[in-house]
């Protein structure tokens, strides 16, 4: 009778145990906040904003795609350069994070490097 009694205690405190600690979801979803495109060529900066992520996806690329380099001394001397910077900005639960990059490049590679740089952050940020 004793052996019962203390099981059934046992099986009370661990029951009521094991409801007090529920799991929590420790893996947030990151969401897009805002993002942005600086470019610096021959000491010219702009800046491009995005405020969504279909926003991003489809403009940058055809922003880069319209650099035109043809009336820069630099072109014609094969020694033109370009800084790209990106950042991404995200929120995670009440917090917010800034992932930025910054390549620079020759004129010629700046579309298929914008466009890596873009990937990377993107998956950086967003998982």
């Amino acid at each position: 009778m004793k052996n019962v009694l203390f099981g059934l205690i046992a099986i009370v405190v661990f029951v009521f145990n094991a409801n007090a600690q529920e799991k929590s979801d420790v893996n947030q979803k990151a969401d897009f906040k805002s993002a942005s495109l600086i470019t610096t060529y021959e000491k010219e900066i702009t800046e491009y904003k995005f405020l969504s992520l279909i926003e991003l996806n489809e403009e940058a690329d055809q922003i880069i795609q319209e650099f035109d380099f043809s009336n820069s001394q630099n072109t014609k001397q094969n020694s033109c350069e370009i800084t790209i910077e990106i950042k991404v900005e995200v929120s995670i639960g009440v917090a917010r994070a800034n992932v930025s990059g910054l390549i620079t490049t020759s004129c010629i590679e700046a579309a298929d490097a914008t466009k890596r740089l873009k990937a990377m952050l993107l998956v950086a940020a967003m998982s």
